[in-house]
């Protein structure tokens, strides 16, 4: 019998393998380009927070320009209030950073928190949210009855730098106050409480003084997310830091050298923080801003559960007002040094 070839072939489909084949090369080629990706979009978002810390920087200048001193990191004025404070460096500076409708609202004739300044306290400044800080544009809503209750309160990803150690306020009128001059010395930063800068005055230079760095929202202290970053106080924790601790601590709280002060004992813990991997941006004095490791050199602490600064000595002069001074023989760490403006140190531009 003669066979006939009618010319067709059978459609042939993906075998089992062949398709498992192909899944594993799709899967390794997300594994290779994803982590790709996600590293792109962390290197643009430190770049917008970079960018961030270059506009407070210059405007630092332009408020230098106006009142010949740094921004006042904050001040309280009135008598029995020690607890509660005035404005803070940023409600200078918003003016500066294109903010000029918000710093106009401001009322200065009573506190942020009175009615009269609740909008603006609750204002969203972009320009001061850290993009890989997503907790920072949508903060809860304050609730400590009876003084607040769902209460709105803008925050700021940025900190002003006090120096090594955070001094309590002194008040209502510092100059009355005995311990003020001890007080005032004692702040060895560009921008801390009733602070007064020049530039004259910053005799490290600009270039190797920290003026501003960044304070990721709730990453220090996450059971309390809601008491800090208030944009418009003059607060330490809010809009002042320290360098007590290197970039992101791995601890919770600070209480030995500040026992005697009757805050809870995360109070204190304002070092710098961040979201970026292995390091902070930070803004000097000279408005450049510099990516600082958290393997910085920084000085020791003492191995105790609470792991205080081994070089630090505190000075109560009366509660809860203390001093802060390196033990003999002792010195900064490069951190610190960074974070005080006229300490004579020599810092190598390689340091860190």
């Amino acid at each position: 019998m003669k066979m006939y070839n009618s010319g067709k072939t059978l459609d042939r489909g993906f075998t089992l393998i062949e398709l498992l084949v192909v899944i594993a090369i799709i899967a390794v080629l997300i594994a290779l380009l994803l982590p790709a990706v996600q590293s792109a979009r962390e290197a643009a978002r430190r770049a917008q927070c970079t960018n961030n810390l270059k506009q407070l920087g210059l405007a630092s200048h332009n408020y230098l320009s106006v009142h010949n001193t740094l921004p006042i990191g904050g001040y309280f004025n009135w008598a029995g209030q020690q607890t509660t404070w005035e404005k803070g460096v940023l409600v200078g500076l918003s003016q500066f950073i294109e903010q000029g409708n918000v710093f106009n609202a401001y009322n200065s004739l009573v506190r942020y928190t009175e009615p009269a300044n609740t909008t603006v306290l609750a204002a969203k400044i972009s320009a001061l949210y850290c993009p890989s800080d997503p907790k920072i544009s949508d903060p809860p809503a304050i609730n400590y009855p009876p003084t607040f209750v769902n209460f709105l309160v803008g925050r700021t990803s940025y900190r002003g730098v006090s120096g090594p150690w955070t001094n309590p306020p002194i008040g209502p009128d510092p100059a009355a106050e005995p311990n003020y001059p001890a007080f005032k010395s004692n702040a060895l930063g560009v921008i801390h409480l009733y602070s007064n800068t020049s530039i004259a005055s910053i005799s490290d230079g600009t270039s190797n003084t920290f003026l501003f760095g960044e304070g990721a929202y709730g990453k220090l202290n996450e059971s309390d997310q809601s008491g800090f970053h208030w944009w418009m106080a003059g607060n330490y924790g809010d809009t002042i830091q320290n360098t007590m601790y290197p970039p992101n601590p791995k601890r919770t709280d600070v209480d030995d050298l500040y026992k005697n002060y009757n805050y809870p004992e995360s109070t204190f813990l304002i070092s710098a923080s961040s979201n970026h991997p292995g390091g902070v941006n930070y803004a000097f004095c000279d408005g450049s801003v510099r990516f600082v490791k958290d393997s910085i050199n920084s000085w020791p602490l003492d191995g105790t559960h609470q792991d205080a600064p081994s070089n630090v000595v505190q000075t109560i002069l009366s509660p809860p007002y203390a001093t802060f001074a390196l033990k003999p023989g002792t010195s900064f760490g490069v951190y610190q040094a960074l974070s005080t403006k006229a300490g004579g140190e020599v810092v190598s531009s390689d340091a860190y």
